[in-house]
């Protein structure tokens, strides 16, 4: 037996630390890289305290690296080990690693009260934030302690003057009239013998704050309030229970106005930054206690937004008195500034990813489409006048690369600093290559999401930042190559569930914010719900992350929202369009032609930027808008029907329900016999000869099997007679390189990716993005990830990395080799640990080096290939545990 402990990244219920465990939670880990995974591991549950032995379980060889509990519901609120070692019942030995972990306390709104100070009933304006405290005594320094805090609202906690939450954004954007989490804070540390003071600031947050495309307020209620639970536990084992009730007491301090979207308002000379520490606050008095309400408070299953990184100033320069600062990025978070300067000097931070032609943080690029808000975020600092004063936003988020200062008399700015904020995921994916405009675009992917990855996956951090499903569906493949999503994004559909609605339709946007479009007689009808492409995440993104990570559990929690959502789909279909004349048609009564959809957003051929906004008519966006209600894409629409019905045959295969398995394979082949008879003529060509509308029935299986080719080289001409450059909008521009090299043109397939010429990624890069864009052109949103599917391609293609069973339990990697580029190397994380791919050109062919993780079967596929371990050659080879290095001389591209 390898003499290296085999398991690492040992994770509670996906999470490290995990203080917030089910009862019967679950235990996974990883393989280190050289070491052999066992034939079978024990793992074993301790009590932390006593070390007393609770459960004990055995995993076998062949099954994914994680283990369910199965023993005795462990208490809430409890420290417990888990740890492993190779062998099966009944083996002794050393133990291979442990990792700690608590089991939560419970329902919250069951162990505490919800407080707050009463917000006028007719208040519409901002409100300051809220500092609530309560002093109480310990006889003795704890030895434990743990807060659990939420609110309906942002919130931070401190504990005699420690910052407990830092800079963050707590709690979670959920359905907050439907479900709230709270999250757990060690604060055994900051806890002393005698009195202390626990603290929490209350902002608006995303419940009462500006929120949407239009920023419209008081999304869940007028009314904020948080809630907490401070359990303290001695060394004799005597507790002590300190809970938010109506002995607590508010007031007001220096932060007067902090908002999602307008930013903050901070006067330093009013007393209380450190009220838990002694500081007197503005208008103290005993708060309201609230009801409940309907919502659950639960803990958080996923992970927490932070600071991942802090950024220094790439470039400062002053424009018109004002300085200009450029951190070099495009980023999601806030900035920090330490200035000085005399007392009662206001100070104001202007925020945008771009500058305007006089060097000015260009603060109305966002108003171009003449349907949102003109201004962007300012923070505004009234200052002390006693030294160095640090100029901290809380409770806001923004995009941005550029700030702007401007001060109503001269400071001195120390030092300048932006506070990278995202959700605290594991990224594992790397890619690398011999050419640095592809380079480039993978860092831009990575930044897009990492900035629209935080408290749920919205679009674009500037504008809407709306938990949009159809972004989440298009890029949630390329998304599970760069990092562990499976929480974040399993999470987030609990909300896409709670929204749907009774008759089985699945809105455009989770979780609910303020309306996308203005509700006026004129939209009414066709508010976004249900637009083939964005409901259908429903189907698509449970089973991505079933693919990537192996676990049916996903498939079971969304299986009544699939099958809802089809229902829903067959209703639709047979409705008909008061276009359609006639008789109908058979095959119509699976063609959807009702409804709203935004097809195929922004196809190059109808970008945000083809028409300027007049002053009296109505914007182009909407425009483009009203024709998409008016006329719907029957096409989009049915081959999304089709595909989603396809994959609830194989989510019910999964789940054993052979019954539906059955019902919606048929289905699927009715779907699909009537999108032929519909949008493609005789010869199986489709009908309309665009690039989306060649891709996307080549990508879903639509195509008849004798005209597959025929419908590809079609494409491919369709491309070469646009100069090379892609023509696909949102929802088929991820599936255009994959179908290319799918049907025999992996040499055009590079082509379009290397294209510099706009419509084009690289074409977004040599415009000096640091993020994708949401327009080829760079009109609109700078940082706008669904064009970043594209990433898919780089790691499954270029360097050939693919699952072949859920949980990547078998591989295939497949490298795409060709003169085009030096090298290629790339790197993603599975649930078994590290998978990686390189090669680089050599006289005469190709190297190729592999590394698989312990635990799975792989298999390398290379033209030619002859291994440098031993001589012997195939196409075909069998990939152990460790690196395989081969040459080729098959012919490149």
């Amino acid at each position: 037996m390898s003499s290296i402990h085999p398991f690492v990244n040992l994770r509670t219920s996906g999470l490290d630390p995990q203080l917030l465990a089910e009862p019967d939670p679950e235990f996974s880990w990883s393989f280190e890289v050289d070491a052999p995974a066992p034939e079978s591991a024990v793992v074993e549950v301790i009590e932390s305290e006593t070390g007393s032995p609770v459960w004990q379980g055995t995993w076998h060889h062949g099954s994914a690296p994680t283990l369910a509990y199965t023993g005795p519901s462990l208490k809430p609120a409890t420290a417990y080990t888990w740890r492993i070692r190779s062998g099966s019942d009944g083996t002794t030995g050393e133990w291979d690693a442990s990792a700690d972990f608590e089991t939560h306390p419970g329902l919250l709104e069951e162990l505490a009260e919800w407080i707050a100070l009463p917000v006028p009933e007719a208040e519409e304006e901002p409100t300051p934030v809220q500092y609530l405290r309560r002093t109480f005594h310990l006889e003795e320094a704890p030895a434990r302690a743990r807060l659990y805090a939420s609110a309906r609202g942002w919130y931070g906690a401190s504990v005699n003057g420690v910052d407990v939450t830092g800079v963050r954004i707590t709690p979670r954007f959920t359905s907050f009239d439907q479900r709230i989490e709270y999250e757990a804070y060690d604060v055994t540390l900051a806890l002393v013998a005698g009195d202390n003071t626990v603290g929490l600031e209350l902002a608006e947050g995303r419940y009462r704050g500006r929120n949407g495309a239009f920023a419209q307020r008081n999304t869940y209620g007028l009314q904020t309030a948080v809630i907490a639970y401070l359990l303290v536990e001695f060394e004799s084992g005597r507790v002590q229970v300190i809970t938010t009730d109506a002995a607590w007491t508010g007031g007001h301090g220096p932060r007067q106005i902090a908002d999602p979207q307008e930013g903050v308002v901070v006067d330093a000379r009013i007393s209380g930054a450190n009220f838990t520490a002694g500081d007197a606050l503005v208008n103290e008095r005993p708060v309201t206690v609230f009801e409940s309400g309907s919502a659950r408070v639960e803990p958080m299953r996923s992970e927490p937004v932070v600071v991942s990184e802090i950024l220094e100033p790439a470039r400062i320069t002053t424009v018109d008195g004002h300085t200009i600062i450029d951190f070099g990025q495009n980023l999601v978070g806030v900035a920090r500034l330490t200035v000085s300067g005399t007392a009662d000097t206001t100070v104001k931070i202007h925020h945008s990813e771009l500058l305007d032609d006089a060097g000015h943080v260009d603060e109305g690029y966002l108003a171009g489409d003449g349907i949102i808000p003109e201004s962007l975020p300012i923070d505004e600092f009234v200052l002390a006048g006693r030294g160095n004063e640090i100029l901290e936003p809380r409770y806001t988020l923004r995009g941005f690369r550029y700030i702007e200062i401007e001060s109503t008399t001269p400071i001195d700015i120390h030092r300048a600093e932006a506070l990278v904020l995202q959700a605290d995921l594991r990224y594992g994916g790397e890619f690398t290559s011999s050419h640095q405009g592809l380079n480039r675009l993978h860092e831009n992917i990575v930044w897009s999401m990492r900035g629209n990855f935080t408290d749920i996956p919205t679009d674009c951090p500037t504008r809407e930042r709306t938990g949009w499903t159809g972004d989440a569906q298009v890029f949630a493949p390329t998304a599970t190559l760069l990092a562990d999503v499976e929480l974040f994004l399993r999470d987030w559909l609990r909300d896409v569930v709670v929204l749907q609605t009774e008759d089985g339709a699945v809105k455009d946007t989770a979780p609910r914010d303020s309306n996308p479009m203005p509700e006026t007689e004129q939209f009414a009808d066709f508010m976004p719900t249900g637009s083939a492409g964005w409901a259908d995440a429903i189907t698509m993104i449970p089973w991505e992350l079933y693919e990537r990570y192996g676990r049916a559990d996903v498939l079971e929690e969304n299986w009544e929202a699939m099958v809802a959502w089809l229902q829903f789909c067959v209703r639709r279909a047979a409705a008909r369009h008061s276009s359609r004349t006639g008789d109908a048609q058979p095959h119509e009564e699976y063609i959807i032609d009702t409804g709203f959809h935004w097809g195929e957003w922004l196809e190059p051929s109808n970008s945000l930027s083809d028409a300027p906004v007049v002053e009296g008519e109505m914007p182009h966006a909407m425009k483009m808008i009203i024709d998409l209600a008016m006329n719907p894409d029957a096409e989009v629409a049915t081959a999304y029907f089709a595909r989603s019905a396809q994959l609830a045959s194989r989510v019910a295969d999964v789940l054993g329900n052979t019954e539906d398995a059955l019902t919606y394979a048929a289905l699927h082949d009715r779907i699909r016999a009537a999108y032929q008879a519909e949008f493609l003529d005789e010869s199986g060509v489709p009908r309309i000869l665009t690039q989306a509308k060649l891709v996307r029935p080549l990508a879903f299986g639509l195509i008849p099997d004798s005209a597959g080719q025929r419908v590809a080289d079609r494409l491919a001409e369709l491309i070469v007679s646009n100069g090379s450059r892609l023509g696909t909008g949102f929802l088929s521009t991820g599936l255009l390189l994959p179908v290319l090299s799918q049907w025999g043109h992996d040499d055009l397939a590079l082509d379009v990716l290397l294209q510099e010429q706009q419509p084009s990624w690289l074409g977004q890069v040599a415009l000096g993005a640091t993020t994708t864009l949401e327009t080829w052109d760079g009109v609109g949103s700078q940082n706008h990830y669904a064009y970043g599917a594209v990433g898919r391609y780089l790691y499954e293609n270029l360097a050939g990395m693919r699952t072949l069973a859920p949980g990547w339990q078998k591989i295939e990697i497949r490298p795409l080799l060709t003169d085009r580029f030096d090298h290629i190397a790339a790197k993603t994380t599975t649930p078994f640990g590290t998978l990686t791919s390189a090669w680089r050109r050599i006289a005469g062919g190709w190297v190729v080096d592999v590394s698989v993780p312990s635990g799975t079967e792989a298999r390398l596929v290379v033209e030619g290939a002859v291994c440098l371990a031993d001589g012997s050659s195939s196409t075909v080879l069998p990939v152990g545990q460790s690196s395989w290095a081969v040459t080729s001389t098959r012919k490149g591209l």
